[in-house]
Parts: structure tokens; sequence; C-alpha cells
């Protein structure tokens, strides 16, 4: 449970995939965490990594330490920072990654990032959650019987309806949800996942 107070936000993410804990500091760090740690497009995530020692605007030595270090599939690496959005300008973030880009280049990381409350909606965490579970949960039975329903889908369907018509309850929902993890079925509208949400397989 995280320890909260009108200063704090602190707590861990477990990712049993990788046997590992990530702390967050934050709402939005706990967000993100999730996030990431359910996409298919990354490869490792670090949370608090090696702090950075770089000169500030007036040629003093400062120290940044980023929120989070990330390793996509292709390699890029991302180096992250998180800031509700009414906050970034005041706290010279931007500056601070402009700096340290230029300083260090790709030694830290190929590309520098800020993430807000935009970048990270509730929906998209719930999402990950849902998902980082129904993985947890897997299947070979259910995960059959799902994609033998799919592979005949045409047109959009309840998610509901899907899940009756496997006739193996709990954990058809877990496989329709790894599916849409998978990027093999999507979701109207965008919606956050739940029974009544409506998917189609994914076009190409």
């Amino acid at each position: 449970m995280p320890l909260r107070s009108t200063a704090s936000y602190r707590g861990t993410v477990v990712d049993h995939a990788r046997n590992r804990e990530f702390v967050y500091e934050s709402k939005l760090e706990r967000g993100f965490i999730y996030i990431s740690l359910a996409s298919e497009l990354v490869e490792d995530y670090l949370d608090q990594p090696p702090p950075v020692d770089f000169l500030d605007g007036d040629g003093r030595m400062s120290t940044h330490t980023f929120d989070a270090l990330l390793t996509l599939n292709d390699g890029v690496r991302a180096a992250v920072d998180m800031k509700p959005k009414s906050k970034v300008l005041k706290s010279g973030i931007l500056q601070v990654q402009r700096l340290i880009e230029e300083q260090h280049g790709k030694a830290i990381a190929d590309i520098y990032l800020v993430r807000t409350e935009d970048h990270i909606h509730p929906d998209d965490v719930a999402d990950a959650v849902l998902l980082l579970r129904a993985r947890r949960l897997a299947s070979e039975k259910a995960d059959a019987v799902l994609a033998g329903l799919v592979a005949s889908l045409h047109g959009w369907c309840r998610l509901r309806d899907l899940v009756a018509a496997s006739g193996i309850g709990g954990d058809a929902f877990n496989a329709v949800v790894r599916l849409i993890g998978g990027g093999v079925l999507e979701v109207w509208d965008h919606a956050r996942i739940s029974y009544e949400c409506f998917v189609r397989r994914a076009r190409a």
C-alpha cells in the first residue's frame, strides 16, 4: 500500500514477469510504470537511474536524477521525467533535460521525454493493470478457445458476448484482455477495457 500524505504518494509496483519491484514517488510515476510494463514496446524499465552531473545555466555543477530510463525493443533508450502539467514550466525540467542532452548526448539516452497527466490517462493505467493481471493468469486452453472465436469474428462484438460464447467463464475474459494487449483485438473508441466495451479483430 502506498504511504500517502499531502506531500507524498509512495509505494512499489511488483512486476511478476520480471520478478522485480519498481518504486514510485507520485501517482503519475505509478501510472507510467504500469503502462510501460504492459507495453510490448518496452524491453526494460529502470526506476530511479543513477544521477547525472551537468552544468546548469549559470555554469555551476548540478545533479539530476531521471524518474525512469526505458529501453525499447528496438534498442532506443528514453530518459523520462514526470511532472504535473501545471508544474512543467515552473520546475525548469525542460531546460535541465536540454542541458543534459547537450552535454552528454546519447551517453545517457537517445531521447529525453517529459510526461504529464496528458500522457498518462487513468483509462490507460486501468487497462495496463488489467493486462498485467491477465498475463499473470495465462491459460493456454482459454487462449486457444478465444483465438478460434476471434478468427471467425466479423465486425464489432460486445466483450461480454464473446466471453459468453466461449463457455469457459472468467478465463475467457483474461484471454480477451491478452488478445487486446497483443494487438489481435482492438477496442471501439479506445474505451476502458470492460465486459461492456466493444471489440473487433484489429485491422492490419
